[in-house]
């Protein structure tokens, strides 16, 4: 997720450019992007009252 948001100190990649990075066909970068990407989004009201 670092990678594909540009977190931290990290640039904002593509999920072709992730998984060059991680020696990984994209189409497997992208089915662990997408429920890790659900998993935020449902976690969404916990992380602005974390953030708060």
């Amino acid at each position: 997720m670092m990678f594909r948001f540009g977190l931290g100190s990290v640039d904002k990649l593509t999920t072709k450019q992730i998984a060059q990075i991680l020696n990984i066909k994209e189409s497997k970068a992208k089915t662990v992007q997408n429920p890790a990407i659900e998993v935020l989004h449902h976690s969404q009201p916990q992380m602005r009252e974390y953030l708060a």
